[in-house]
This record gives structure tokens, sequence and C-alpha cells, in this order.
């Protein structure tokens, strides 16, 4: 137990809590430690995803770290790390507490040719395109990678991304050290300036019929999407930029409104929690070791495919309906397209209907279930994996571009947009 809160306390540099400390029950400990497990046994959809994680060890580590704690933050930091280890970005943890006080970090890496480059920036002196080395004195990749493992992702890129924006992971003030010798301290409760950190609308030439779609949350952008295709329906092609579209609600009239030819749903499986297939797993487990070598291989299956069974179901096929565009179609998209967003982009690549520019998307989505506690904390298990149509894994891969473009830092420094660029070519091209 020692050992336990004695780390805890070691990671406290990792945060800076202004706010005072309400402290947590060991009622209120006791039962949102039990609900999450008890989601997670039986509600968790990605077993195939961590196949040598065993749950119960996961919860007993949880519990020792958590046993002793009264410390709100510190029990929040824990459950983070324990939920965390699903690798799955429809699962998670929050307490609102957490986060209301937080300022943004203002920035954001991506780890490009092995180089930790500014993607956006609102803080002043930290320009687009700068190289970081360090910050606060670490290496950037050491720094950022000590915070993923609270992160609840499906992939490494998607942790790194989301690293920066768990803003309670973030000292409120620390130095930012750039390849060019340049050191920018960071004081998180000073003032943000310049442009939005998510993608916005870009500006291609005229005579392209372009539409940037900033979400799916809002009915309204699926619905103004459907009336800028009915205005521009005899256009020859279309330019949709769906970066840092981070999904909502499936578009489905959208889809429908663009598709001229036959399209497949997703791949779906869910886990089937048949009490007697898990005691037959249970049963046939010792057996397997205890047999002889003719016995063993089969009795292992058994037991294997009985500890987490799982219900796939095919996809359907869909004929369109009477669509509202049928010209050609560019999708700009990256790795801040996600859940919805990717239900918008894989029909639209796998039947062929448009070309998909730019990088691989944020690979997650699924149907969580959610409860929310009284005190402000919740928490998300996601319940279905989804595959591509060809049943190739999906989750924690993302959808690939046909034309994949990443820009480097000379094109970011000078706000340059070789993927729009790309796409603004494919539209002219007849």
């Amino acid at each position: 137990m020692k050992a336990a809160i004695a780390c805890l306390f070691a990671l406290a540099p990792l945060w800076a809590a202004e706010a005072p400390d309400p402290g947590i029950t060991a009622r209120d400990k006791l039962w949102i430690a039990s609900k999450i497990y008890a989601a997670i046994e039986s509600r968790f959809g990605h077993w195939q995803a961590i196949p040598g994680f065993d749950l119960d060890q996961a919860y007993q580590r949880y519990v020792d770290q958590i046993a002793g704690v009264t410390s709100r933050r510190e029990f929040d930091l824990a459950t983070l790390e324990f939920v965390a280890q699903l690798r799955n970005g429809h699962s998670g943890f929050w307490d609102k507490w957490l986060f209301e006080n937080e300022p943004l970090v203002g920035f954001y890496l991506a780890l490009d040719r092995g180089q930790w480059v500014v993607r956006r920036s609102q803080r002043p002196g930290l320009e687009p395109g700068d190289v970081v080395a360090a910050i606060d004195g670490k290496p950037a990749g050491d720094f950022v990678s000590e915070r993923m493992k609270y992160v609840a992702a499906s992939s490494e890129l998607a942790r790194r991304t989301t690293v920066f924006f768990l803003t309670p992971l973030w000292p409120r003030q620390f130095t930012v050290e750039l390849a060019d010798g340049r050191r920018v301290k960071i004081d998180r409760a000073q003032e943000l300036s310049g442009p939005p950190m998510r993608p916005q609308a870009a500006h291609p030439p005229e005579g392209i019929a372009y539409l940037h779609i900033p979400s799916f949350a809002d009915p309204k952008h699926e619905q103004d999407a459907i009336a800028f295709l009915k205005a521009h329906k005899d256009e020859a092609a279309i330019v949709f930029d769906v970066r840092g579209n981070g999904g909502g609600s499936t578009p489905g009239q959208l889809i429908r409104a663009l598709m001229d030819r036959p399209w497949r749903d997703w791949v779906e499986s869910t886990s089937v929690l048949f009490p007697l297939f898990r005691t037959y797993g249970e049963f046939f487990s010792p057996k397997a070791a205890e047999s002889d070598g003719r016995g063993q291989g089969y009795l292992e299956a058994f037991a294997q495919y009985f500890q987490h069974p799982y219900l796939m179901l095919p996809p359907a096929m869909n004929q369109p309906e009477n669509p509202v565009y049928t010209g050609r179609m560019i999708v700009l998209a990256d790795g801040s397209c996600g859940s919805a967003c990717e239900d918008f982009v894989m029909p639209l690549k796998f039947s062929g209907r448009a070309t998909v520019v730019g990088e691989t998307t944020f690979g997650s989505s699924g149907q969580p279930y959610i409860y929310n506690f009284p005190n402000g904390m919740g928490f998300r298990v996601s319940t279905k994996r989804m595959y591509f149509p060809d049943g190739s894994e999906f989750e924690g891969v993302g959808i690939k571009p046909d034309l994949e473009i990443i820009p480097t830092a000379a094109d970011i420094k000078a706000n340059r947009d070789p993927a729009l660029d790309k796409a603004v070519e494919l539209a002219r091209t007849r």
C-alpha cells in the first residue's frame, strides 16, 4: 500500500492544482470503482484488442492504488489510468471538477519524421511549424509518453495527440525548448490568441465547390451540407473538408444524398455475456493444463473461445435512393476525423464514391454505455467493435486516405496546405 501511495505522490509534478481539493469519501470510491468494473466486465466490446489483459489483476492493482487515497485528484488520475488500459477511444472516465478550473494547453504537437512539430498553437512565441526539442527540460517524447498512460484511445497516435487536450496532466507553467535554441515560457493562465485549435474552413481558389463540415454533433451541420449539395448539384466536382470533425451522430441523410451506387455498412461485433459459456471456459482452462498433448490444444481453444465470446453481425448492403449529387467527390480527412465522421468517410471510400486525400482518420467508433454519477464524475464503456466491410480491422487503425499527404514542418511554417492543393487539382481534372 505504501508503494502505491508513494507512486501517486511521485506523480504530483505532472499537474498543478489551484482549486482546493474537495476530497472523496470511501463510500464514493467503492461505488464508483465497482460500478466501472461491473460495466467493463459485462458491456465492453473490444476484448479482441487486448488479448493479454487481465481485468481482475488490473482492478486489484487499481483498488490497491486508491485504497488509502483521500484526494479527489489522486483518485481521478488513478481511475483515468485504470480505464485507459482498455486501449479504446470510446471508453473513458471523466470528472467535471477535475477539468473545470484547468486552462487549456493552447497547442499540440505531432510526431512527424522523428520530430515533434507544432501543428497548431494559440500561445505567443510558439508558432505552427516550430520543432520542439524539450518540455520543462525533458525530451518532448519522454514528456508526452509519461502522460499517455492516462489516455483512453485506440492507437498510439490518438493517445499522443489527446495528451495535449487532457489539461489536468499539465503544469500551470512550463517551458518549451525549440530545436533552434529558443525557449518559450508558457503560463496557461494567460489568454489564448491566434487561430482556433481545430482546423477551420480553408480558402480554395474561386470556381471550386468546397464545404467544410466542422462536426456532426449538431444536426444543423448535416442539414447545411444537404442544402449545399442541392445548390451545387450540377457541379462537376465537390470538395468536402472534414478535417477536425470529431463526430457526433452518423449523418445518414447526407450519406444517402451522396451515394449513387450500392454500399456496405460496417461489420459490427459485441460481447455476448452467457454465464454458462463463461463457466465452460473457466472449467476447461485448468483441464487443458492437465491433459496430454493430443487434447490440450482443443481444450485451450475451447476455454479461450468462451472467455470472451462475441457476436458478429455482417454488413448490410444498401441501395441508392435518388441521390442529390452524382458528380465527383474529394474528401479531405485527417487524424481528428473520428467516430461519426468516420461513418461518413468509410462508405465513400470503400464504394469508390469519393477520393480521400490527407491523413489517416482517428480510428475509433462504437456505441458506448454511459453512466453519470451525482458528484460530476462519469464514464463510458464501448459496447460495439466495428470492422471495415471486408472484415479487416478499423479500431485503432483508421481509414487510410487514397492519397496520403502529411504536411511537413516547412509546410506548416509557411501556412501551406498541400492536401487542399491536391484536392483542388483533382477537382479541376476533367
